[in-house]
C-alpha cells in the first residue's frame, strides 16, 4: 500500500516476478478491502503514513485481525511516532529510500518469520 502513484509503480516492479500479481492500493480501505475477498496474499507492504484516517500501523492491527498469518512489511520516510508505534508493535520497519538488496533482504527477514514479527 503506497498512496504515492511513482512510489508506488516503483515498489511493484520491484516486487513483481513471472508468475506473480502485485495488487495496489492507494489506501488502508482499499487493502483491507483486497484482504478481505480471501485471495492468496503472501505479504502485506505499506508506508506508515497514510491519507485517509488510518496509517500503516493502524492497518498492521486490522490485517492482523482478518488474517494473523500474513508477513507484514511497513516502510517509512520519517522517524516519528509512526515508526516508533510499528517498533513497539513488533512490526519490522524499511527505511526509505531503500535500494532493492535492502528491500529484497527486508522481506526475506519478514517471509521467514512468518508473521512480519521479529
Amino acid at each position: 500500500m503506497e498512496d504515492d502513484y511513482e512510489v508506488g509503480s516503483l515498489v511493484a516492479d520491484m516486487f513483481w516476478q513471472p508468475g506473480s500479481e502485485v495488487i495496489r492500493a492507494s489506501s488502508a480501505g482499499a487493502a483491507l478491502g483486497a484482504l478481505a475477498d480471501s485471495r492468496p496474499i503472501d505479504l502485506v507492504f505499506s508506508d506508515v503514513m497514510m491519507p485517509g484516517g488510518m496509517n500503516g500501523v493502524e492497518l498492521v492491527r486490522e490485517v492482523r485481525l482478518q488474517r494473523p498469518e500474513l508477513p507484514i512489511l511497513l516502510a517509512s520516510g520519517f522517524a516519528g511516532a509512526g515508526k516508533l508505534a510499528a517498533e513497539q508493535d513488533g512490526v519490522s520497519i524499511l527505511s526509505k529510500p531503500c535500494a532493492l538488496n535492502e528491500l529484497a533482504r527486508a522481506v526475506a527477514e519478514v517471509s521467514f518469520c512468518g508473521t512480519g514479527v521479529r
